[in-house]
């Protein structure tokens, strides 16, 4: 009975690690975007306040 569960468990979780491993790469990747638009913001700030001295 434990076998016949435990490959039901598996069967239905194992086809969903492939697709969770993408969602996980896609999180990364949109991660590093925002902490390079983040350098940007920050560096048009800098760049403002010595422009304009606001």
């Amino acid at each position: 009975m434990e076998t016949e569960l435990l490959a039901i468990v598996l069967g239905a979780a194992l086809p969903i690690y492939p697709m969770l491993f993408a969602i996980y790469q896609k999180i990364g990747k949109y991660d590093e975007v925002v902490e390079e638009f983040r350098k940007h913001r920050d560096e048009y700030e800098h760049h403002k306040e010595d422009y304009h001295g606001i």
